[in-house]
């Protein structure tokens, strides 16, 4: 409360603000007064850091409620305008000429940067800006990005004459100057967007300095608009001078805006027709910082073509990005063509030597460098040294450590490479003299020394010898990094164990070391795979209180282990960790762990609510539609089709899904019955370039012949084969089902044939579905021929299922001899009768009333055992059939019998069977 009432006070308000303060002086004490002048001190340094650049004018400040209402600096004493806004072409010679510069150097106005209207001003709403004159006076082709504060307007052409000329340098210029600057150093975008709002709602024109400190400032912020600026400052006849776009190429460096940089240099080069040594050198520096080491090699012949000749530091910069990007022949011809090379060069060199396995000549660079003026160092010596170990050259580095130490160059990193080249040779009983000889020479083993020599045992195996050097490492009171804590987790990771895994959290917390992403994900990836929820949860607390944040990788990682674990609960809460806040984005890994963690622990209204909470982000996750896939495919296994239905309405215009994942609904959705919602999957299908295949057309053609709508499914099969798949014999047997299911003869013939002639040869199936066609039509003979002719022309043999159709037809027919006569010829070709075949010709016979034919069947349905698998009705009407109009003394004991065998006898039926015996 005391922040805001005295951030509002104006400057004028002299009495006001002494009084106020006496009063909170004496109320507060001073560290409260402190904190609140500091932050009324922030807020007006904000308004009058931009007032200084746009004297005279006004500031509107966004989202507050008096936005309409200008805030006026009264004690700013008002200086005139930089450019009169009314310039025109007679009126430079009505001008003040101390107003004026020479026209060969004209202004920018930053009018013409604007629009009739500001969308995102935080100065100069709307409703603030400059007069649509000022407006209309705009000289530049196309409009600012929003993101600057200015939207496109119709009204921002203009010719060349009507542009405003550059104002002299004044006070003013240099304010302006100087606040752009201020922004450039603070690195205070927003502040430095307020200005160039303010200008443009004001109509005022921005200086030349004030323009390339705008550059400058852009140059720095790195953001993407950068180049926008440039390009909009250049339209606008600003003329930046060569050292200018120097300093803003110089500047892209730490910012690594590579297209600003090249936009400048391309620009130089058109403007002045070549570019200067200081230009290239600047651009080589944004390369350098970028890694983009084949550019800065390009940059060499553009030089030749240019004339430029390149100095030391140039050579130097070249010779290393061609020495990185293993352009070592390049690198040797700069460096003869230097004259001069420095020490950096001949290091280049000898690196290069070194990625090259050349290690005569690293030493024959090494000679050179010794024989020449320059003095060579221990960084030069250690150079070397690394190019024989990374040959694993023991004899070359043997003698050039001779050396080194002979000559008085030698250090701890010269004792480290050398313990490299030792570890990697096996000479492990040299290690402990090269250690007391770095303690006699002063130079005690340092953090890197111990690194390399646990690094070796954790390759070999040695877990103890890893873990006695880190004690060692302490005792000597050299404290482990977050690389020991690395290289200890290398061999854990492969063979997980909790003891390791406390040792190197509890080294982590004694060693005060701060873990870095590697450390924490290996960390992390271990205590998953030991499947210890509460351990993962212990170390991801301690990371927490470190100040350490998991990486969204992290996070994936141990949502996807609570899911394992069914700890959706754990999992949900770091889901909420890493999607709430203001700032926060949906990764993809944590969005795709975090359904497969609803899908693991079942809870497939989580998964949906994941999918929702994505929302629009889904547009730019590849892996999304296989997400998706994998949801549907658990809703289904889980007998919720409707889920993934509700699933794919929210999300069916967000991303493509897969073939597969439509298939699954189109199914899903045929099975349900809902053959229009089918329809409209197909058509969604194929609107969107997923083109259908088989499993598609069958899954709906088997849809519609299945309830009676064989013509929609006739239409499916043309289309499909006008398309150019072919159907296979599901498809065919399908569609002759449905035929027969309405016995259309003809057409089930028509469709035979036509799957014949696709060379899809009629199977079991097939002839059963032939068979109870003729049998509802009451062509018995149609019937045994086709399972006399199928079965012989495509070399197949007939199952049980076809022997029992074709019996169940001569049944219907009334043909019960015939149906003994299959029967028979079923056992004798040695194909067994299952419960469906004597459940059918019991049923059969129960309905002509054959009581022989009956008691012959049950008691072959007792000898292989089926006995217990046919129905309790049909064995008590078949039993009554016997006792009362076949054998009455046979069917009490056949009743026992079915019982004992675990059929199903009702107490009636047997009572029925013993009264009929006893009579």
């Amino acid at each position: 409360m005391t922040s805001i009432g005295l951030s509002s006070v104006q400057p004028s308000d002299h009495a006001d603000v002494t009084q106020a303060l006496h009063v909170l002086w004496q109320e507060l004490g001073s560290e409260v007064l402190l904190l609140a002048l500091f932050c009324a001190g922030f807020a007006l340094f904000r308004q009058t850091a931009v007032r200084e650049l746009i004297p005279g004018g006004t500031i509107a400040r966004k989202g507050s409620k008096t936005c309409s209402k200008a805030c006026t600096f009264k004690d700013v004493a008002p200086t005139p305008p930089l450019v009169s806004p009314k310039v025109g072409p007679g009126a430079a010679s009505k001008a003040s000429p101390t107003l004026l510069q020479p026209s060969a150097r004209r202004s920018v106005s930053m009018s013409t940067l604007s629009a009739s209207s500001l969308h995102c001003g935080g100065v100069g709403g709307s409703g603030s800006g400059g007069s649509p004159a000022s407006m209309a006076g705009s000289a530049f082709p196309r409009p600012l990005s929003p993101a600057w504060g200015f939207s496109p307007s119709a009204s921002t052409t203009a010719s060349a004459a009507g542009r405003t000329p550059l104002a002299t340098p004044s006070a003013g210029d240099a304010t302006a100057a100087a606040a752009l600057e201020r922004v450039a150093k603070t690195g205070d975008l927003d502040l430095l967007r307020e200005v160039c709002q303010q200008a443009a709602a004001e109509g005022d024109a921005l200086p030349f300095a004030s323009c390339e400190a705008l550059l400058r400032a852009s140059a720095s912020s790195g953001e993407g608009s950068a180049v926008e600026v440039f390009d909009l400052l250049i339209t606008g006849m600003f003329e930046p001078s060569e050292p200018a776009l120097t300093a803003v190429v110089s500047l892209c460096a730490e910012s690594r805006h590579v297209r600003l940089a090249e936009r400048a240099v391309a620009y130089a080069r058109k403007a002045y027709g070549r570019s200067t040594l200081a230009l290239y050198s600047a651009l080589m520096k944004v390369y350098g910082h970028a890694r983009l080491w084949h550019k800065t090699c390009d940059l060499f012949d553009d030089m030749r073509r240019d004339g430029v000749e390149p100095d030391t530091a140039a050579y130097g910069s070249l010779i290393k990005a061609a020495v990185e990007s293993g352009r070592h022949e390049l690198a040797q011809q700069l460096f003869k063509e230097s004259g001069n090379p420095d020490l950096l060069n001949y290091m280049s060199l000898i690196r290069a030597a070194g990625r090259e396995h050349n290690v005569p000549k690293a030493l024959r660079l090494l000679d050179e460098l010794e024989s020449s003026p320059l003095a060579a160092d221990a960084t030069a010596y250690n150079c070397a040294l690394e190019a024989c170990a990374a040959c694993n050259d023991r004899a070359a580095a043997d003698e050039l450590f001779k050396r080194i130490v002979r000559l008085g160059h030698v250090d701890v990193v010269s004792y480290n490479t050398y313990l490299k080249v030792l570890l990697a040779n096996g000479a492990h009983s040299q290690i402990n003299a090269v250690l007391k000889e770095m303690s006699a020479r002063g130079l005690p083993p340092n953090v890197v020394t111990y690194n390399s020599m646990v690094k070796d045992a954790v390759a070999r195996g040695d877990t103890q010898r890893a873990w006695r050097l880190t004690d060692a490492m302490e005792k000597a009171g050299v404290m482990p990094d977050a690389f020991t804590c690395s290289i200890l987790m290398k061999f854990v990771k492969q063979n997980p164990n909790s003891e390791d895994i406390d040792r190197i959290v509890d080294l982590v917390r004694r060693a005060n070391v701060r873990p870095d992403e590697v450390l924490v994900n290996c960390l992390l990836d271990a205590c998953v795979r030991l499947r210890d929820p509460q351990r993962i949860t212990h170390v991801l607390e301690h990371f927490k209180a470190t100040g350490v944040v998991p990486s969204p990788h992290a996070y994936s990682m141990l949502i996807r282990a609570y899911g394992h674990a069914r700890r959706v609960d754990r999992a949900k809460e770091l889901w909420r960790e890493l999607t709430s806040g203001s700032g926060s984005t949906q990764h993809e890994e944590a969005f795709a762990a975090m359904v497969e963690a609803c899908l693991a622990g079942g809870d497939l209204r989580g998964a949906l609510a994941v999918f929702r909470e994505a929302g629009e982000e889904l547009r730019r996750f590849p892996r999304a539609p296989s997400t998706f896939a994998a949801c549907v495919k658990a809703c289904i296994q889980h007998k919720q089709p409707r889920l993934a239905i509700e699933l794919y309405n929210d999300t069916k215009d967000l991303f493509i899904c897969g073939r597969v994942a439509y298939n699954s609904l189109i199914d899903a959705i045929v099975r349900l019955g809902d053959l229009p919602r089918a329809g409209e999957l197909f058509r969604d299908m194929t609107l969107k370039n997923v083109m259908p295949d088989l499993i598609t057309y069958s899954t709906l053609i088997k849809g519609h012949c299945s309830r009676g709508d064989l013509e929609q499914g006739l239409q499916l099969l043309g289309l499909m084969q006008r398309r150019g798949i072919q159907p296979d014999a599901v498809l065919f047997n399908s569609i002759l089902d449905g035929c027969a299911h309405k016995q259309m003869r003809t057409l089930t013939e028509q469709v035979l044939r036509d799957m014949e002639a696709a060379g899809i040869a009629p199977s079991n199936f097939t002839l059963s579905i032939l068979t109870k066609l003729y049998g509802r039509c009451g062509d018995l003979e149609a019937a045994f021929h086709a399972v006399e002719f199928y079965p012989e022309k495509y070399m197949f043999e007939i199952n049980a299922q076809v022997f029992t159709c074709l019996m169940s037809a001569c049944i219907a027919n009334g043909e019960l001899p015939r149906a003994v006569e299959v029967y028979d010829s079923m056992v004798d070709a040695g194909c067994a009768p299952d419960a469906k075949t004597y459940q059918t010709l019991l049923s059969g016979c129960v309905r002509i009333g054959d009581p022989n034919f009956v008691d012959r069947l049950l008691r072959d349905c007792l000898d292989r055992g089926l006995a217990m698998r046919l129905d309790g009705e049909a064995i008590d009407a078949s039993l009554l059939l016997i006792a009362r109009r076949g054998s009455p003394d046979l069917a009490a004991p056949l009743a026992e019998d079915l019982r004992a065998a675990g059929a199903s006898v009702s107490q009636r039926a047997l009572a029925t069977c013993c009264a009929a015996a006893a009579a």
